[in-house]
């Protein structure tokens, strides 16, 4: 009965220590920042948040109960964003949940991939995040963790107006003690299939050439509409770096908006712009553009898509 004991104590102690390793580390991350050699910084004039060549946030008569009533007709027009919540504290480290809902929920986006999100973390108040933004739209969700140490976990969120009828979390090649993934998921929209994925990549170098060669892999075997959002922690173009995939376009650089970067790196002002958005190219882009968070240290960068009912929709 005393061996027991003892084993009981041990493994109580283990997992106490392995909470604790994760919240420090997790705390900390900011301090252990992308390798000054494994980044190459783009600086450029800072973007006007307000010039967006007409491209809305939101109209007064969208409506966000229904996606398929939102507009009428064979064509709508899409808002797509990807936003890294930084777990939903604001640059004084204070728990600010309900200030990233509230600028999610201005934007009127339609479908969102969010980076960094708590689940039950002690940091961030045990809150479930994902349900909650989502509950606070009232938009379908799924969630794919990178981190989950007895069952607090830590990584991404696909959250939109339109039905996700299937969902995949895959683990990407990592060597760091913070794991990575990508989160796949189908969203139909009046019967036709969008394949949407969010990732969140490694800061080593190394590490995210082989895990862009991972997503590519992803992305070869899928066809018909697909979205690839998030942050990937370096530049579009690095010497000797691993491209995405040329089934995609970047939005940014389709409506010549590759100058408007997304976050600040070792500096006041964004100067890098890591967070995109590309498309598959059957998918017409009608705007790009970025809108600086007052809560989180990366910006929320948007693409406006057009939606084209297929006439022969209805087959997944």
């Amino acid at each position: 009965m005393k061996r027991k004991g003892i084993h009981s104590w041990i493994f109580l102690l283990i997992a106490v220590f392995e909470v604790f390793q994760l919240v420090a580390f997790l705390d900390f991350r900011a301090k252990d920042m992308i390798r000054q050699e494994d980044f190459v910084t783009v600086y450029m004039e800072p973007p006007n948040p307000t010039d967006r060549d007409g491209a809305l946030m939101g109209r007064a008569g969208d409506e966000f109960t229904d996606g398929d009533v939102m507009q009428s007709g064979d064509e709508k027009e899409i808002l797509l964003l990807s936003f890294n919540i930084r777990h939903g504290v604001d640059h004084r480290g204070k728990e600010s949940l309900r200030s990233i809902i509230e600028e999610i929920k201005s934007s009127k986006a339609h479908i969102i991939a969010l980076q960094e999100v708590d689940y039950y973390m002690p940091r961030s108040g045990f809150k479930n995040q994902a349900r909650e933004i989502a509950s606070a739209l009232g938009f379908h969700y799924v969630y794919g963790e990178t981190i989950n140490v007895l069952g607090i976990k830590y990584g991404n969120a696909i959250i939109s107006v339109y039905p996700i009828i299937e969902h995949q979390n895959i683990r990407l090649y990592s060597t760091a003690l913070e794991k990575r993934a990508i989160l796949k998921a189908k969203i139909s929209i009046d019967g036709d299939i969008y394949h949407v994925l969010n990732a969140h990549l490694g800061l080593n170098r190394k590490e995210r050439q082989k895990q862009i060669e991972e997503i590519n892999a992803i992305l070869e075997a899928l066809e018909g509409n697909v979205i690839l959002m998030g942050d990937f922690n370096e530049q579009m173009y690095i010497p000797g770096g691993q491209s995405i995939s040329d089934k995609l376009v970047d939005t940014a650089i389709i409506k010549q908006k590759e100058h408007l970067n997304t976050y600040a790196f070792y500096s006041d002002l964004p100067n890098t712009r890591i967070d995109r958005i590309y498309v598959s190219s059957n998918i017409e882009v009608i705007d790009h553009f970025v809108v600086p968070s007052k809560t989180s240290d990366h910006s929320m960068v948007f693409a406006l898509i057009l939606h084209k009912k297929n006439k022969k929709a209805g087959i997944i």
